[in-house]
């Protein structure tokens, strides 16, 4: 019973020293990200929230392609192709390489390789027996990045 009479039994700080449920949240805050690395991180997440720019990083992700072949493989125009991966250039998530006359775009680097390949497995996983409309990734080679100008293949399954 607790010291006032009631039915609540009375609070006893040394009761923290034996409670296996306790969550240690000391000094928590200061490791959580600053507001800038929060705000930066909400902006990918949005531009990653839309269905069309989603099909474009999928093609992406599979090789470096053009704006006309973009829009022909997804079937829109070349106007709304440019648009979206302008969005996608500032958010740095495409990066673009000129060859003369021809611009091809390609996922800017090995973060953005992983991050939508491990989203797509999150999605997937998350579908569990459930028909999910996307192509195994075991039948094509691993996504290449350059690093110092030089190629690297990049595991799209870090976990096989």
């Amino acid at each position: 019973m607790a010291e006032d009479g009631g039915l609540a039994p009375a609070w006893n700080p040394a009761i923290l020293e034996h409670m296996s449920t306790y969550s240690d949240v000391h000094g928590l805050r200061e490791q959580l990200f600053d507001a800038e690395l929060v705000a930066a991180l909400a902006e990918t997440f949005k531009v990653l929230g839309d269905a069309t720019r989603v099909r474009i990083l999928d093609a992406l992700s599979r090789r470096e392609l053009c704006v006309g072949d973009l829009a022909g493989i997804l079937g829109l125009t070349e106007s709304a192709v440019s648009h979206q991966l302008r969005l996608l250039r500032n958010a740095r998530l495409v990066r673009s390489r000129r060859a003369g006359q021809m611009v091809f775009y390609a996922l800017d680097d090995h973060h953005v390789i992983r991050l939508f390949a491990q989203g797509s497995e999150h999605v997937r996983e998350r579908a569990g027996g459930l028909a999910v409309t996307e192509r195994s990734t075991s039948d094509r080679p691993a996504p290449e990045t350059t690093v110092n100008a030089v190629p690297v293949a990049v595991d799209a399954d870090p976990g096989r």
